[in-house]
């Protein structure tokens, strides 16, 4: 089968089988009679239920393999990183309020009978404040320059 003859439902069965488990990629893609290069351009990331540090919206497991690893990656900011990074996912949209009235800008700004006051044009959401702790990498990599610039000194020190 050629990529652009798959059907939502091939597209579907193909994430529930990448996905949802450990089949190989080669296996899948033979059940599913698709070549493994159309097999990836269908396979949509997984949702992580964690938010951005950037801009708040939910990151995704790119493959299995960043999802083995632990590596997140944001399809709107290009932020990549690990769960211990992330933030909560900040919702679109605020929930209904129970008493019926509308809740977001639109939805005021739509209804007639609701007063346009000056909190119908607050913003719905406001991105997170982004969280700048050192990664893994970033640690480890000040700690083996520290340590060649310490053994220099007492390479040179050694010398005099």
């Amino acid at each position: 089968m050629h990529a652009s003859q798959v059907t939502p439902e091939v597209v579907h069965r193909a994430n529930d089988l990448y996905w949802g488990s450990d089949t190989s990629v080669n296996q899948i893609a033979d059940d599913l009679e698709l070549s493994k290069g159309a097999l990836y351009g269908i396979i949509e990331p997984e949702t992580s239920g964690l938010g951005c540090p950037l801009c708040g919206d939910e990151v995704v497991f790119s493959n299995r393999t960043a999802k083995d690893k632990g590596m997140l990656d944001c399809p709107t900011c290009d932020w990549d990183g690990s769960p211990d990074e992330t933030v909560d996912v900040v919702p679109s949209t605020p929930p209904a309020s129970s008493n019926g009235a509308p809740t977001s800008r639109q939805e005021r700004a739509a209804d007639p009978d609701t007063d346009a006051d000056e909190s119908a044009y607050a913003p719905e959401r406001l991105p997170p404040k982004p969280i700048m702790r050192p990664s893994t990498t970033t640690v480890a990599g000040g700690a083996l320059i520290g340590a060649a610039v310490g053994l220099a000194l007492v390479m040179w020190a050694r010398r005099r």
